[in-house]
């Protein structure tokens, strides 16, 4: 399961060295999507750290997996390996959460605007 969200995420290239942020667009339990005008090739290993309701994840050791431009700006793929279990199973039940009130807020969204 991925949700759409708009969170700030600091990256930390560790082949580089390098600190710098982008923009989490969609997440699941399994990795990120990430808006940045960075260059990060595939298989960069990155470090990531996030706020995702309320929980902040830091340093989730991530892969970049796939890469595409759009305008000015990369949408990177990444995915997560040796996350901690705890905090994978942590993740899954938020991104359950939000799914289901997106749901529901979309089920109202669309009953309100069909008896407008």
């Amino acid at each position: 399961m991925r949700v759409r969200v708009m969170l700030p995420v600091e990256i930390y290239d560790i082949l580089n060295n390098k600190s710098f942020v982008g923009k989490i667009v969609d997440i699941s339990s399994g990795g990120v999507s990430i808006v940045t005008p960075e260059e990060l090739t595939i298989q960069t290993p990155v470090s990531l750290t996030f706020t995702f309701e309320d929980t902040i994840y830091k340093k989730v050791p991530a892969d970049i997996v796939r890469e595409e431009k759009k305008q000015k700006e990369k949408y990177l793929g990444s995915a997560f390996f040796d996350l901690d279990p705890q905090a994978r199973s942590q993740l899954e039940n938020t991104i359950k959460k939000v799914h289901l009130k997106n749901l529901k807020g979309l089920r109202k969204e669309t009953i309100y605007n069909i008896y407008r």
